[in-house]
């Protein structure tokens, strides 16, 4: 025992760079990963708009959203809990049959759900038969999220990054032939089953946990309660996400289901470009602070003004030019039985661009000791989006007026998040926008240039891609030669607070 501490404690410095180094390469493919997944789905996005209709694309957003409730209650909690599990004993078979029942039950329900369907709503065959393959995706996926838990707890996270990169490029191979070859909405169901198939074979070659059957009604009983622990945050992520659709269906159609949701994946693309980046950034400069010597409350409360002002230089800008050229961008990506949603698409961009201080609440609330703030604060922000949305499909069902309640709810809550940011760190508001305002300035002037740029030429989306160059030119330009001028400043004196050279 003695021997093998010593020798553990020798050795530590020799194994420090090779462990960074292999974190770093791991967290490279985890990365590389999710960006094969973004362009995927947008690929998959492009080419449904091109071939499929509004009402078609509504119709399968709220399928798959129906299965996708399913999928998450029945997956919630068993990876994290064989991810937790000790390491000195063998990994409970229990868990991966007690969700592979999760999967079944929730099979049967859907199954039952769509039974009822069929005798009072009679949906069309292509419905029926998406609903069909979707269903037939939940068992495997409470598999699927045993093995990804056992790659983890492994810290195999290349196996894992590659076999959710090669599942996702082959769903949207096999999306693509279906829709090209008039599938419709059976295609994107098509495509989803083969993702999971796909990730089912290879996360069980690289996992290979496939444990004899037992079933041990202690372990089952602490597995079941910890899933249940997670489930409620599961479901106030879902409702985040999907409940505008949801809402939407309900008070409108599903055809605007379908502008909406072509609206919200662009912008919510271009979130998660800018949101990872800043994230780590904001780790990185926190952790650097918390390091350095006579660090204290005053460079806390003076880093997080920096931080601050800099994602304001890094976001504001492309969530301003997302909605300044929306209408060239819609036309150019999806078509012009799109332009519908360009609207929406503009103010998806403003709630996005206001909401972007929300990025830094998981950063600086963990470095100051009040992650516990975190999942309350999400039920807030989850509570207040569903209130504004509620309100405005009662005051006017109308789909501009659900995309407002976005940006009536992104202000609330953009408002809740400063308060909390500012008691834990004490930034002051004055030095905080005197160093935001070029930021928003420098928007200003961008989009004010872009617009110009467009009314001269006539704006008129005969020439939509020529439209669209050339307002992402002239936007880049200006803004790079007022961010040239204000942001160098900026990141001195935050590259001097952190110690960073």
């Amino acid at each position: 025992m003695g021997t093998s501490s010593t020798a553990s404690l020798l050795g530590t410095d020799q194994d420090q760079e090779p462990r960074s180094v292999s974190t770093s390469r791991d967290a490279l493919w985890v990365s590389g990963a999710r960006l094969v997944s973004q362009l995927c789905g947008i690929g998959t996005l492009l080419v449904a708009a091109r071939v499929l209709s509004p009402a078609d694309v509504g119709v399968f957003a709220m399928v798959s959203s129906t299965v996708l409730l399913q999928s998450k209650i029945a997956e919630a909690g068993w990876s994290e809990y064989l991810i937790a599990a000790p390491h000195d004993r063998e990994l409970p078979g229990t868990v991966l049959f007690c969700a592979l029942a999760s999967g079944f039950a929730f099979t049967i329900l859907g199954l039952i759900g769509l039974a009822v369907s069929l005798v009072w709503l009679a949906p069309t065959g292509s419905i029926f038969v998406t609903l069909l393959l979707l269903m037939a995706t939940i068992v495997p996926g409470t598999f699927i999220i045993c093995q990804s838990g056992v790659l983890v707890r492994g810290r195999r996270l290349r196996e894992l990054a590659c076999y959710q990169a090669a599942s996702e490029f082959t769903g949207l191979l096999v999306t693509t032939g279906g829709l090209l070859l008039g599938w419709g909405i059976v295609a994107l169901a098509a495509g989803r089953c083969c993702v999971v198939l796909v990730a089912l074979l290879m996360s069980t070659g690289f996992a290979r946990w496939l444990p004899r059957f037992e079933f041990q009604l202690t372990t089952a009983r602490e597995a079941l309660a910890y899933s249940t622990r997670l489930l409620a945050s599961r479901l106030m992520q879902f409702a985040q996400s999907y409940g505008a659709e949801f809402l939407i269906v309900f008070f409108i159609g599903a055809t605007e289901v379908g502008l909406y949701r072509m609206a919200s994946r662009i912008v919510g693309a271009v979130t998660e470009l800018i949101s990872e980046p800043v994230r780590m950034l904001a780790w990185s400069y926190f952790s650097r602070q918390q390091s350095a010597a006579g660090g204290g409350a005053e460079g806390l409360s003076r880093l997080t003004s920096l931080i601050m002002a800099a994602t304001a230089f890094a976001a504001l800008p492309v969530f301003m030019g997302l909605a300044v050229v929306s209408e060239q961008l819609v036309s150019v990506l999806l078509g012009v039985q799109w332009l519908a949603a360009a609207p929406v698409l503009i103010l998806l961009a403003a709630a996005r661009g206001i909401a972007v201080i929300q990025m830094l609440n998981e950063p600086v609330l963990s470095i100051i000791g009040r992650v516990s703030l975190l999942p309350r604060l999400n039920m807030v922000f989850t509570a207040t989006s569903l209130a504004c949305l509620a309100i405005a499909g009662w005051v006017r069902p109308d789909l501009v007026n659900i995309a407002i309640a976005q940006v009536v709810a992104a202000a609330l809550t953009t408002s809740i998040s400063l308060y909390f940011l500012q008691r834990g760190t004490g930034f002051r508001w004055p030095s905080l926008l005197r160093r935001v305002l070029p930021a928003g300035l420098g928007a200003c002037v961008m989009v004010g240039a872009v617009g110009l740029a467009l009314h001269m030429t006539g704006g008129s989306l005969h020439l939509p891609l020529v439209d669209l160059l050339m307002g992402v030119v002239v936007g880049l330009l200006a803004y790079v030669v007022i961010a040239w001028s204000s942001g160098r400043a900026l990141m001195a004196e935050l590259n001097h607070v952190t110690g960073a050279r």
